[in-house]
């Protein structure tokens, strides 16, 4: 039973491996060192290479350094790295800022910039964009417009006259009437619908099977 517990206990307090992301996880056990390494390099590729356990001349470690380097699944893995060593830092880089802000030794120029950064983090500025749509009337559509108004003040046929010309009111009233042919073509369709009608079993049958044909206005069905 003392054993038993020992293993639970030891399962209990094991620490769980850290895992790789997706891009480090397909490379190959030494160029996922190589990843690593860099940083430890300080970005610097031959040294990496030496610290992940490549050997050889200078020359052919440079060799080596930029090939792997330029891996396209490498340079994934490398950007990976930074952005989880980018996230795991914020709370250092937050300390600093506000170790700043709070220090009331520092320049009030330093303060208020340190509470900028902080303030534009956590409440980040929102842009706003309007997009303004113009539309530039045709020649024909506003006479249109003009016919209708006068139309709706009841104005005289001098009106009309005056406006469009003698030789443009017959114009004008044929775009008008085209624009609304148009409009109740497309505001009041109509659907011809073919059935027979069917007598129940129950009823005498008719001589003849009824066919009719009805029209159905779209906004009722």
């Amino acid at each position: 039973m003392t054993r038993m517990n020992a293993a639970k206990n030891s399962l209990a307090t094991r620490e769980p491996t850290p895992e790789y992301g997706p891009c480090m996880r397909v490379l190959h056990l030494r160029w996922q060192r190589a990843v690593l390494m860099l940083f430890v390099a300080k970005g610097n590729q031959t040294k990496a290479i030496e610290l992940a356990g490549y050997e050889g001349k200078p020359d052919v470690l440079k060799v080596t350094a930029s090939r792997i380097y330029n891996q396209d699944s490498v340079r994934a893995a490398i950007a990976e790295q930074m952005r989880s060593r980018i996230d795991i830092s914020e709370p250092e880089v937050f300390e600093i800022v506000a170790s700043i802000m709070r220090d009331p030794k520092e320049k009030a120029a330093d303060r208020l910039r340190a509470s900028a950064m902080i303030w534009d983090r956590s409440n980040p500025v929102m842009t706003k964009h309007e997009i303004v749509v113009s539309h530039q009337m045709t020649d024909e559509e506003r006479d249109i417009r003009h016919w209708l108004a006068l139309k709706k003040i009841g104005a005289p046929q001098d009106a009309f006259l005056a406006r469009f010309g003698p030789n443009g009111i017959a114009r004008v009233e044929a775009l008008v009437l085209a624009e609304e042919a148009k409009r109740r073509e497309l505001e009041a369709g109509t659907i011809n619908v073919d059935y027979e009608e069917i007598i129940p079993d129950t009823m005498p049958a008719p001589a003849v099977v009824a066919t009719e044909k009805q029209t159905f206005d779209e906004d009722l069905l």
